[in-house]
């Protein structure tokens, strides 16, 4: 049974929905995330040892806060001969850096994990 790597993904959860998909031409892993109903820009897409990873700034304040999100996807083998695609959990982790004095007292980063639930398949 021949087995082949994904290259698109759907998947939404806990006010997040996205699609990470490789350009069939060049390969290039590219996203397209949507927060609350904000469309977020500026996505990163790198493999890691977690899976895909997709990162982007949500906000940067004045303050010196800045929000971030982190997507993890897990890498999905698909069955080549029956173009099935292949459902998954996963989660992301919508994060805050308080900006300001090191002296203050506290947390520096708060964490906001968010459960994902997606397909993975075949595109050619």
């Amino acid at each position: 049974m021949p087995f082949t790597a994904a290259n698109h993904y759907d998947f939404s959860g806990d006010d997040l929905t996205g699609t990470v998909d490789a350009h069939r031409s060049a390969g290039v892993w590219a996203a397209q995330l949507v927060l609350s109903g904000e469309t977020l820009e500026s996505t990163d897409v790198t493999r890691s040892d977690l899976g895909f990873e997709v990162r982007t700034v949500v906000k940067n304040l004045s303050d010196g806060n800045r929000t971030h999100l982190l997507v993890v996807l897990p890498r999905v083998n698909l069955d080549a001969t029956d173009g099935q695609p292949a459902t998954f959990t996963s989660y992301a982790v919508l994060y805050t850096v308080h900006g300001g004095s090191s002296e203050q007292h506290g947390a520096a980063e708060s964490y906001d994990v968010r459960l994902l639930n997606g397909t993975a398949s075949l595109v050619r």
